[in-house]
């Protein structure tokens, strides 16, 4: 599995901004490691399609301090809730979430994981 990072330029410098990870639909409960590899997106285009992963979807993995874990049905209930219908997510290739609620949920600076903008 390869996460995707989107990255906004500062002041010359590159802060990686949105975590992109692959749709997986298989299970109630979807766990991601942020240390996996990844690649730099550097723009989004029409045939990228995502669905934002806000901070009631995401929990702490149970073993890791890098796992976070995606609630399937919270993410369905938020996009009818927007008025976007549920089965858009079936559609989508990756979940986005925003590096400052996947610090926040684990307590920890990750985006000096992806500083740069350099693959791994």
């Amino acid at each position: 599995m390869k996460l995707g990072v989107y990255y906004e330029e500062r002041d010359g410098e590159l802060h990686p901004m949105w975590l992109l990870l692959p749709v997986d639909l298989k299970q109630e409960y979807v766990t991601y490691n942020i240390m996996a590899p990844f690649e730099r997106i550097d723009d989004f285009h029409d045939s990228l399609s995502a669905v934002t992963v806000t901070m009631s979807a995401l929990t702490k993995g149970p073993f890791d301090p890098y796992d976070i874990t995606i609630h399937i049905p919270t993410v369905q209930k938020e996009l009818f809730l927007t008025g976007y219908n549920p089965e858009h997510l079936n559609e989508a290739d990756y979940f986005i979430l925003q590096m400052a609620d996947v610090e926040e949920l684990l307590q920890l600076e990750v985006r000096r994981l992806y500083v740069g903008g350099n693959d791994t």
